[in-house]
C-alpha cells in the first residue's frame, strides 16, 4: 500500500510540474513586419541546429497577425533561439530567448 501511495504522490507532482512546464513555454508570435512569416524556428540554446518549423504546412503569419505557439522540447530547457523567415527572405533572429520568463516575440524585420 505504501508504494502505490509513492508512486500516486510522485505521479501528481510530476504532473503539476509538467503542467506548469507546459504553460511557461507557450509564446506569442507578433508579426509588425510587412511580410508574412512563412517559417518558425525556436531551438534549445544549447544545440547549433534549427528544430522543424513551428508553422507547419500552409501556414503563415500575416503582418498585424499573432499566434500562440508552445515552444518545449521536453527537456526542461527555458533559453532557446528564434528564427522567422519571411516570405519576401528577411530573416529575424533572437537569440537567447527565455521562454520560461517571456510570454512574446515581436517580430519587426526592418520593414
Amino acid at each position: 500500500m505504501k508504494g502505490i501511495l509513492a508512486s500516486t504522490i510522485c505521479f501528481l507532482t510530476l504532473g503539476g510540474s509538467a503542467t506548469q512546464a507546459q504553460l511557461g513555454r507557450r509564446v506569442q508570435i507578433i508579426n509588425r513586419s510587412s511580410s508574412a512569416i512563412e517559417y518558425l524556428h525556436a531551438s534549445n540554446a544549447d544545440h547549433p541546429r534549427w528544430e522543424e518549423d513551428l508553422l507547419g504546412p500552409m501556414r503563415v503569419i500575416r503582418p498585424g497577425q499573432s499566434i500562440d505557439v508552445n515552444i518545449d522540447d521536453g527537456s526542461g530547457h527555458c533559453r532557446y533561439d528564434l528564427h522567422a523567415v519571411l516570405l519576401d527572405g528577411r530573416e529575424a533572429l533572437q537569440p537567447d530567448f527565455d521562454v520560461c520568463a517571456n510570454i512574446a516575440w515581436t517580430v519587426n524585420a526592418g520593414n
